[in-house]
């Protein structure tokens, strides 16, 4: 019953997500493009682009920090009975801007070079567009929070200390996969180690 209430909770930000989303694209009408003036790489180049409600990529960055809200909740909150719905605000905030600022691009057309994900010259092209480096980032603030929500979760039900987790969500945060990896060693580690114990016990 209770993986059923998560799971409703979890469909309930979702549809206001969207809904989010929807208002965002019908109440917008600063959700423009300006068009690229000189040559790719000038600094008339970089000076234009995405505009979402009248504010460019840059100034929209601040919005990243949603995030934060997040990694607070996980590291110092880790036992709140309402931590889950908490820890996805920051991702569902991050994720409703990388959709209107990664449509906008992909709908105006506003790339220095075609997208090519087959090659790393072709991700390295992409991202020199500082819209898609803003999508890119929001892309990494929408999923590492929910990879350390994972981390404590799983942590309360094998019973890992908290207090050995934070480091883990400290570099999940700053490197997700490196903070990934700690946290499934520290398991294994305290896993081990229980099992271990109750084999001398025996």
């Amino acid at each position: 019953s209770s993986r059923l209430t998560a799971m409703r909770r979890c469909s309930l930000w979702a549809y206001r997500a969207c809904a989010a989303l929807f208002v965002l694209f019908a109440l917008s009408p600063d959700l423009t493009f300006t068009p690229r003036s000189g040559t790719p790489g000038s600094s008339s180049s970089k000076s234009s682009g995405v505009k979402l409600l009248g504010f460019s990529s840059e100034q929209l960055f601040p919005v990243t920090n949603a995030s934060l809200i997040s990694w607070v909740c996980l590291i110092f909150f880790p036992s709140w009975r309402k931590l889950p719905s908490a820890v996805l605000l920051g991702p569902v905030i991050n994720a409703i801007f990388y959709t209107l600022i990664a449509g906008a691009v992909l709908i105006s057309g506003n790339q220095d070079a075609k997208i090519n994900f087959s090659c790393l010259e072709g991700i390295r092209a992409m991202f020199a567009n500082s819209d898609a480096c803003f999508a890119g980032w929001l892309h990494y603030c929408v999923f590492d929070p929910l990879v350390g929500l994972g981390e404590v979760l799983d942590s309360r039900q094998v019973k890992v200390p908290h207090l050995l987790v934070v480091p883990c969500l400290f570099m999940t945060m700053l490197v997700g996969p490196i903070g990934f990896l700690m946290y499934l060693t520290l398991r294994f580690i305290v896993l081990w180690s229980k099992d271990d114990g109750d084999y001398m016990a025996q």
